[in-house]
């Protein structure tokens, strides 16, 4: 197998894996104990205008083939990741993403201005479509208007950088969403979100999940959203990181056949960081 290094919105990747929003939460503690230059990227956890305190717990049950997770988008708000979360990650050893989410478009648009005067991050994530908050902000990508409205506000309020915007595993209307990120000018596609799910204890008929339901990840949901990011590629041009199932360097040639430009590993970055970046620099030289 040779080396799989990747071409994507005018930035060079060593190699085709990622670590996605939320599971290397904000870089500072894999940064400090983990090589990771064989990363792709990096994706700091997704930041909101104001802070959350995420939801109660528990927030975390095993499915026995994956996890379900609900967070809720813990954060101390964009100006205090600023001021005191940022200045730690730099120079970052790999490609910096950041994430944000808001429930307006006014909210988005004033994170992108306020983002484009900050350097050394190469790619701004939108998040569209977070499974695990009653706001707005988790449903904005599954209507295309309300896509093309954020995108559009984000785009012309942070001109200079790539853009991605990351979908729900839900979307009702695929073509549409698509084509509403095409028409607003996104640059990349993050393809997809967790979908909802829950589990009950049996022993008293009620959720694990202090919220009930969260966002399901595991290698269990690999084959749903290797045919969903089939069907997205046959309708764009557009990049593609591709996430949901990944465990393995194999799950990642897979995501590769199926459409996806990077792919990545979440679940996996939870369980052994180490693992991630050992399967990073295996794709990236071509070793075993």
């Amino acid at each position: 197998m040779a080396g799989l290094t990747v071409f994507v919105a005018g930035l060079d990747f060593v190699s085709p894996v990622i670590i996605p929003a939320g599971p290397g939460g904000f870089g500072t503690e894999l940064r400090e104990h983990y090589d990771l230059t064989a990363l792709g990227a990096f994706t700091v956890k997704t930041v909101t205008p104001h802070a959350r305190i995420g939801n109660p717990p528990p927030r975390l049950v095993d499915t026995g083939f994956g996890l379900i997770n609900s967070i809720g988008l813990q954060n101390p708000g964009i100006a205090a990741f600023l001021d005191t979360v940022y200045p730690t990650l730099l120079p970052f050893p790999t490609h910096l993403f950041l994430s944000i989410a808001g429930e307006t478009v006014n909210e988005f648009e004033g994170m992108a201005r306020t983002l484009a005067g900050v350097e050394e991050f190469d790619l701004l994530e939108l998040n569209l479509s977070c499974p695990n908050v009653e706001a707005s902000c988790g449903v904005i990508g599954v209507n295309p208007q309300a896509i093309r409205d954020v995108a559009m506000a984000v785009r012309h309020a942070f001109p200079d950088r790539p853009i991605a915007a990351k979908l729900p595993f839900e979307v009702p209307d695929v073509p549409g969403a698509v084509r509403a990120c095409e028409q607003a000018g996104i640059d990349v596609l993050t393809l997809f979100n967790c979908p909802q799910a829950v589990r009950f204890d049996v022993a008293t008929g009620k959720p694990f999940l202090a919220r009930v339901t969260g966002g399901f990840s595991g290698p269990a949901l690999k084959p749903l959203t290797l045919a969903k990011l089939l069907v997205v590629r046959s309708l764009t041009h557009l990049p593609i990181i591709g996430m949901g199932g990944a465990w393995t360097a194999d799950d990642v040639l897979e995501f590769r056949c199926a459409g996806a430009d990077l792919v990545g590993m979440g679940l996996h970055t939870l369980q052994d960081p180490a693992e991630v970046c050992v399967i990073a620099h295996q794709l990236a030289t071509g070793s075993s």
